[in-house]
């Protein structure tokens, strides 16, 4: 299961009564946000070449935002990280409780401009969207950089590690009072009350 949505465990219904994603109004026939990439299928395998500590982005594109939105949000979690645990190369991981809802962020992306359908591969950091804010990652936590794409590393010969990337449709242009520092808890807490739609996509990652 994922972690809730910047709005609380259920959405309100949506049109017709349906109920949409975490937090979010529900979304209905052919023109609901889906978010797609021509690197991996949903469920599919992360290629290598968006890995490690070499890695770039990942192409992503995505497709039926509503029409009252006013821009993106994107994160990217880790859905397996070991909290607590004693792991192969890495040692000892932070206890539970670390992070609000042990929520491992490789990727904190907002103000995406309403008009952008796609981000291109090797994007981040230095060919994003202009005006685009990347915030604090979990990653700055480990000494690597923070303020961009990070690629997933799971411990060495452990199961294959589960990342979500989830696209957040937005009705406002920006979110007020985030910067550079930050982290998950913040950018989830500026999107409440704002989100219009969500969609989602995951992949998987193991090392041998």
């Amino acid at each position: 299961k994922g972690p809730a949505g910047p709005t609380g465990d259920r959405g309100p219904a949506g049109p017709a009564g349906s109920v949409g994603p975490a937090g979010v109004a529900g979304q209905v026939g052919i023109n609901a946000l889906t978010l797609t990439s021509p690197a991996f299928v949903d469920g599919g395998i992360i290629p290598a070449k968006y890995a490690g500590s070499t890695a770039v982005s990942p192409p992503l594109q995505w497709r039926g935002a509503p029409a009252e939105t006013k821009s993106f949000a994107l994160v990217m979690v880790d859905l397996n990280f070991p909290w607590g645990q004693k792991v192969p190369v890495y040692g000892q991981m932070p206890p539970p409780g670390t992070v609000p809802g042990d929520v491992f962020a490789h990727w904190l992306v907002v103000n995406i401009p309403a008009n952008i359908s796609s981000l291109n591969e090797g994007a981040s950091p230095k060919a994003m969207p202009t005006g685009t804010l990347e915030a604090k990652s979990n990653l700055a936590a480990f000494g690597l950089p923070g303020n961009q794409y990070g690629g997933p590393a799971p411990p060495p010969g452990m199961q294959a590690h589960q990342y979500r990337f989830t696209l957040y449709a937005l009705n406002t242009p920006t979110l007020p009072g985030l910067t550079t520092s930050s982290d998950y808890a913040a950018v989830t807490q500026a999107m409440a009350g704002k989100v219009l739609a969500t969609a989602s996509l995951t992949g998987y990652f193991g090392q041998k």
